[in-house]
């Protein structure tokens, strides 16, 4: 799974390597990569939140279009408990 993840074509690249502006940018992907790999799930569940953030965040960076997709595809997968919930 994650060579479909590492080949995504949407990413950007330089001399056809993975390139980022900050170190963060490189941690929400792997954290985005192993979260699915994870959580057993496809690499497509994780790329159609990733479609919808940008869709839905015109005035949202990139990669911070990844951050908000990572969290709605954590969200949707019930792997986070509410710890206040009575």
């Amino acid at each position: 799974m994650r060579d479909a993840a590492f080949a995504e074509e949407s990413l950007p690249r330089s001399n056809g390597r993975l390139a980022f502006d900050a170190p963060w940018q490189a941690r929400v992907h792997a954290l985005a990569v192993l979260t699915v790999e994870a959580l057993g799930r496809e690499w497509e569940e994780f790329r159609h939140h990733l479609i919808e953030a940008l869709d839905h965040g015109e005035e949202r960076l990139y990669w911070d279009s990844w951050v908000s997709a990572l969290e709605a595809f954590v969200a949707e997968s019930g792997v986070l408990v509410d710890s206040f919930a009575p």
